[in-house]
């Protein structure tokens, strides 16, 4: 495949974006003034609120997004949820709760479009447990009580970790959705074990793979090295993979263009595949039908 243009930092990608896509991994902070902080976390909060993450999202071509909880926001979720209160119904978000939480307060979560549950199983930049976040431990703690929620598992987690996850997951027919392409890099390519055990668990219909990448590459700011890796994924399973941007990119030395990504993803997929991952995929994961391109649900 031919590689993309790369679209001017922070510009409309140069390829169309079909009604009604997601970007399925995007964060709000703050204003620090309304949501401080719950814990020190492992990196300043950037700028980052609800307004701007909307009108970075427009300026991309995308409708709808999925917002993930940021670590330094640990289980207090005031910022996410006041982000989707003034959605208008574009997005859906992913909590973070502790072992504790009651099945009530789940249920209110749902209620209030959140989704799911993220899990981290990757040390912190201290080599202890990310600071903000809740391990598999709590994910087991609270599993029952998600399932009768209505509320599926997100996992953040290196490559081994996931796939092994990803095929309990599969046998016990729990939906699972895996962070930053499930922790591959550009040497799992297929009759890999890790890329094969990760395929095989995808193909259950219960696993769901983000195609969230620059972190993997070896390549700073270019990233072509992880194209057969994508590329291959989406090919063994078309439905079951989604798209993120991981906006706006904390942690990153040298922040990758969003619009570049999308293109790569373009290109890298071609236009049937691209469709399925930003739109029909997605709203087949949260359970719902097709939403339009102004958020309007059926």
């Amino acid at each position: 495949m031919n590689e993309p243009t790369t679209g001017a930092g922070g510009a409309r990608p140069a390829i169309a974006i079909p009604p009604g896509a997601w970007d399925c991994h995007r964060h709000v902070f703050g204003p620090p003034e309304r949501f401080p902080t719950a814990t020190t976390g492992a990196y300043a909060l950037p700028d980052a609120d609800r307004q701007r993450q909307a009108a970075t999202l427009a300026r991309l071509g995308f409708a709808h997004a999925l917002l993930i909880q940021p670590t330094p926001y640990d289980t207090d979720h005031r910022a996410l949820l006041d982000a989707l209160a003034h959605a208008g119904g574009r997005l859906r978000g992913i909590a973070s709760c502790g072992p504790e939480t009651s099945a009530a307060a789940l249920h209110d979560l749902r209620a209030r479009h959140i989704a799911g549950l993220r899990f981290v199983a990757m040390p912190g930049p201290d080599g202890r447990p990310y600071p903000g976040s809740q391990g598999l431990d709590t994910w087991h703690r609270l599993r029952e009580a998600m399932a009768e929620a209505g509320l599926h598992a997100q996992l953040w987690a290196d490559g081994d970790t996931c796939a092994t996850v990803a095929q309990a997951c599969a046998a016990s027919g729990r939906t699972l959705v895996l962070d930053h392409l499930a922790g591959l890099g550009p040497d799992d390519r297929p009759g890999t074990p890790r890329f094969d055990r990760l395929a095989d668990a995808l193909a259950s219909g219960f696993v769901w793979v983000k195609l969230t990448w620059f972190r993997r590459s070896h390549l700073p700011a270019d990233y072509s090295d992880m194209a057969a890796t994508v590329a291959a994924l989406a090919e063994r399973a078309p439905r079951r993979v989604l798209w993120g941007s991981d906006w706006p990119f904390v942690r990153v030395a040298a922040p990758p263009d969003p619009a570049r990504l999308i293109e790569q993803l373009h290109a890298w997929l071609g236009s049937e595949a691209f469709g399925h991952c930003l739109c029909t995929n997605p709203a087949s994961l949260l359970g719902l039908a097709p939403l339009d391109a102004v958020g309007t649900r059926p």
